[in-house]
C-alpha cells in the first residue's frame, strides 16, 4: 500500500507541474512575450521575369517564400524558375536535360 500511495502521490505531483507548464506558456502567448512576432516584408508591385522566346509556363507552385515555375514547349524551355515572392528576386533556374 505504500507503494501505491508514493506513486499516487509522485503522478498527482506530475499533472500539477503539467498544468503550471501550460497556465504559464498560454500566459506568455497571450502576453505577446514568449516570442516575436514576424516581421511584415514589403513586397514588389511590378516584376519582369525574363523566359526564352517560344517558350510557355506550364505550372505554376508556391513552396513557403517562393513561386516554382516550370517552363515548357521546346527543348530548350525544359527550365524550372524559382523565384522569392516577398522581393520578386529570380533565385535560380534549373535546366532539364535528356540524359
Amino acid at each position: 500500500m505504500k507503494g501505491l500511495l508514493a506513486l499516487v502521490i509522485i503522478m498527482g505531483a506530475l499533472i500539477v507541474a503539467g498544468l503550471i507548464v501550460v497556465v504559464v506558456t498560454i500566459a506568455m502567448r497571450l502576453s505577446g512575450s514568449g516570442s516575436e512576432a514576424a516581421p511584415t516584408r514589403a513586397g514588389f508591385e511590378t516584376l519582369d521575369l525574363p523566359i526564352p522566346a517560344g517558350c510557355q509556363v506550364m505550372e505554376m507552385v508556391a513552396a513557403d517564400d517562393r513561386l516554382i515555375l516550370r517552363l515548357g514547349s521546346g527543348e530548350r524551355c525544359n527550365q524550372i524558375l524559382a523565384v522569392d515572392t516577398a522581393t520578386g528576386r529570380h533565385l535560380g533556374t534549373v535546366r532539364l536535360v535528356p540524359q
